[in-house]
Order: C-alpha cells, then structure tokens, then sequence
C-alpha cells in the first residue's frame, strides 16, 4: 500500500499534508484510529480547525473542503475551520493553508 510512509514504513497522516501553523498554534492528534487520523488545531485556548486522513470522510461537516489524493491511503484529506468568534479570519486561513503532500 503506497501513501503517508513514515522514514520506517509505518502509516502517518501527518505525511500527506502540509499546514502553515502562526508561531502561537500547535497540531495535535490522539493517534492512528482503525484507518484513520484527526488532527486538531489549537491556538491559546481555543480550537481553529481540523484535519481528517482518511479514506471515508465526512461530506456533511460544515465549513469544511476535501482533498482527494491518487493513492492507496489515504484516498482523502479533509479540512474544516472551526466557528471562532473574534477570530474567524485565522481559523478560515489556517484551514486554507492545507495542501497535500507529493507522496511517493
């Protein structure tokens, strides 16, 4: 199965995209589930946006794009902003900073 390799041949969704994160955010993830990742975006106290890699997203989550990828995982990476009052601007621009990876 070609995809998100790790250096040692393990699956990593962090491998298939790329994020522009300002300096005071961090990505964080509770780890691979059964065939998939979500990955949080969290700047101060609050969550801006999401990423899920994957191959069964979820077309109904609102405020949210995905990236269909041409390999055998993940078949997707799907984005979202999260509503941030005061804030939104940034949540929309992280979430829009998301591309994917060149895989081999």
């Amino acid at each position: 199965m070609q995809g998100a390799l790790t250096r040692n041949g393990s699956l990593d969704g962090r491998a298939a995209f790329d994020i522009d994160l300002p300096d005071d955010c961090r990505m964080t993830t509770k780890g691979f589930m059964v065939d998939y990742q979500v990955f949080k975006v969290t700047c101060g106290k609050g969550d801006y946006a999401g990423v899920y890699v994957g191959n069964f997203g979820d077309e109904t989550v609102p405020r949210s794009r995905t990236l269909r990828t041409q390999f055998g995982w993940p078949t997707q990476v799907q984005v979202w902003s999260n509503i941030v009052p005061g804030d939104q601007a940034r949540a929309d621009a992280i979430a829009a900073s998301v591309r994917l990876r060149a895989l081999k």
